[in-house]
């Protein structure tokens, strides 16, 4: 039972996210069971591991509730952030996975799944814009481009999100213990298709993240001939397809050109309306409240109070109006709990990844990598498709060890 839940879990992680607390619900139920009729194991935790640290980080985060006073923010705080709680438990309660790697390739298969239906679903919206608009209008501009991208493309997630799945998918796509039996055809029709919809996704962090992943990669697999030149085709892909995008989409060009004129410029206006200005007005906005409340934060539940509150003062137009948080969760939870909370947050990342960089285990590698880089443009841990990800693939990693006391 523990087993299928594990696969249905990675199945439905980036195609039917709804259905995630229902099915975190059924993978405590199954290890539960096996806890009380199978053979007792008695586990404990490794500091090397997320497990300790994200059990810690929620404790914290209970104890905000002591000088908060928006409980209901609070509550529904606690609730996206229970997995950090539910499952370091359930690794204590139950025994090694026997089928972690079929839970792996499930999560392979279904990214590629989701890239192909956002791909068929972006063709449908495009021939219905040319039946409407007419060829002639429909080419004329970049409408034609948009079902293609981003938002428009990612049906199932946030695009930053979409684009953080699809490059784990790939980095289990890279590893010979999890997909290295599948045929040579199979791996590369699979490794296309995820970069192509980590490109589409037009995530600026989304492509980083690929590219630094990509660069650590070579330098792991720098002796293996067959993988580096994998890796080195993949990252050129990639970038061939960016640069033709950039170059004959106005799309795309639109994006890029959105960041490079943002870096040019001073500071973004009050009512600036694109991504790349909205976070640094939020970031800006942010550092203050984290300034003045540098040891405890405002609390658990204050905290989307404190920012709005900030944004009102300071007069920014959209994070005001779609009520943003901070879009970085390491400022995000400086504002909510101050000094001790961040460290908790990096001590989550840092300590497993020196434990990680000294066994040399790629794939906790690349995990933490992915969090950490994607945590600073994202306030993840705050939403329920970081907090997932996160508790998940840290139970599945550490449950699939198998570490005895």
């Amino acid at each position: 039972m523990v087993n299928a839940s594990a696969v249905a879990f990675a199945i439905a992680l980036p195609v039917l996210p709804a259905a995630l607390p229902v099915l975190l619900v059924a993978l405590a139920v199954a290890q539960a069971w096996a806890f009380i009729a199978g053979p007792r194991v008695r586990r404990r935790f490794s500091w090397s591991s997320p497990l300790p640290w994200m059990l810690l980080f929620y404790l914290a985060h209970l104890l905000g509730l002591l000088w908060t006073t928006n409980f209901d923010f609070a509550g529904l705080d606690l609730g996206i952030k229970a997995p950090l709680l539910v499952l370091p438990v359930l690794f204590l309660l139950g025994g090694p996975v026997a089928d972690a790697r079929g839970a792996l390739r499930a999560f392979v298969l279904a990214n590629t799944a989701a890239v192909l239906v956002c791909l068929v679903r972006a063709l449908v919206r495009a021939a219905l814009y040319v039946s409407q608009l007419g060829p002639e209008e429909a080419l004329s501009g970049y409408t034609l481009s948009v079902p293609f991208f981003a938002s428009d493309l990612a049906f199932f997630l946030h695009p930053t999100y979409m684009a953080m799945y699809l490059t784990l998918a790939l980095v289990l796509l890279t590893r010979p213990a999890l997909c290295g039996s599948w045929p040579a055809g199979r791996r590369w029709a699979l490794g296309a298709t995820l970069v192509v919809g980590v490109v589409l996704c037009a995530s600026k962090a989304g492509w980083l993240v690929l590219l630094v992943l990509g660069v650590l990669f070579l330098m792991e697999h720098r002796r293996d001939r067959r993988m580096r030149r994998a890796i080195l085709m993949g990252l050129s892909v990639a970038l061939a397809a960016g640069i033709i995008l950039f170059r004959t989409n106005a799309y795309v060009h639109e994006r890029v050109m959105q960041v490079v004129d943002t870096l040019q410029e001073g500071a973004p206006t009050p009512d600036a309306a694109n991504s790349t200005d909205d976070r640094r007005l939020v970031w800006h906005a942010a550092w203050p409240v984290a300034k003045a409340h540098p040891w405890l934060g405002v609390g658990t539940g204050d905290v989307k109070d404190e920012l709005l509150r900030s944004y009102a003062a300071h007069g920014y137009v959209e994070p005001l109006r779609k009520q943003l948080n901070a879009h970085d969760q390491y400022l995000n939870t400086a504002v909510a709990l101050g000094v001790g909370g961040v460290a908790l947050l990096l001590a989550m990342v840092l300590v497993p990844l020196w434990a990680a960089v000294r066994r040399k285990e790629g794939l906790l590698l690349a995990f933490l990598l992915l969090n950490a880089l994607n945590w600073t443009v994202e306030s993840m841990l705050e939403v329920q498709a970081g907090v997932m990800f996160l508790g998940f693939f840290a139970w599945l990693l550490a449950a699939a060890h198998g570490e005895r006391r």
